[in-house]
């Protein structure tokens, strides 16, 4: 105390030279008699209340770890919840026999573009691997060959794979066109 107090008496003695600031601790001369001259005074930094402490650093890694974590887990649920719109638009199409209008299927076209948009740029952002995006992009087109097959829209060759599914697919088709067929009459005499 008696130091400081010293000091200050110093500094009001020459403010030309040195003037107080309670920042941080600095080494300032002091003219003092030529016989102490050269002498350096350390003045003690005055704290401030709202002066930022430094974070330790496995606490930033931490808050910054959580940070992406969050916004990683909004572009995955984009990505999902794209490819669950085109699967529930596929769904219902396929229950009905409205899917034979192009309209509705470019609307579930429409869907796919999205769902692909969303899933590259997950992939450039790097929060989904390319493999993972191929798998859910493959899925959606699956299931718009579904529709399209269904629709009567997209007709496989004989010796492929889909063949198969496309006969069952347009035997489901004839189905839920019959079971409409019969409840359109009923409702209409209710």
């Amino acid at each position: 105390m008696a130091s400081l107090m010293r000091t200050q008496t110093l500094l009001r003695a020459c403010p030309q030279r040195c003037a107080f600031t309670p920042v941080k601790p600095t080494f300032a001369p002091v003219s003092r008699p030529a016989v102490e001259r050269g002498a350096l005074v350390v003045m003690a930094a005055e704290a401030k209340k709202d002066q930022k402490k430094k974070m330790p650093s496995p606490v930033k890694r931490a808050l910054l770890a959580e940070e992406r974590r969050l916004y990683n887990k909004s572009r995955k649920s984009a990505c999902a919840t794209r490819v669950k719109k085109v699967i529930k638009m596929a769904e219902s199409l396929m229950s009905t026999a409205d899917a034979h209008s192009e309209d509705q299927v470019k609307a579930l076209e429409k869907l796919v573009s999205e769902a692909y948009t969303e899933i590259d740029k997950a992939v450039v952002k790097g929060i989904l691997h390319e493999n993972t995006a191929a798998r859910k992009k493959a899925r959606c087109a699956r299931y718009k060959k579904h529709v399209l097959m269904f629709a009567g829209l997209y007709k496989p060759a004989e010796d492929s794979e889909d063949y198969a599914r496309f006969l069952r697919l347009q035997a489901k088709a004839a189905e839920v066109r019959a079971k409409e067929a019969t409840q359109k009459p009923k409702a209409a005499a209710a």
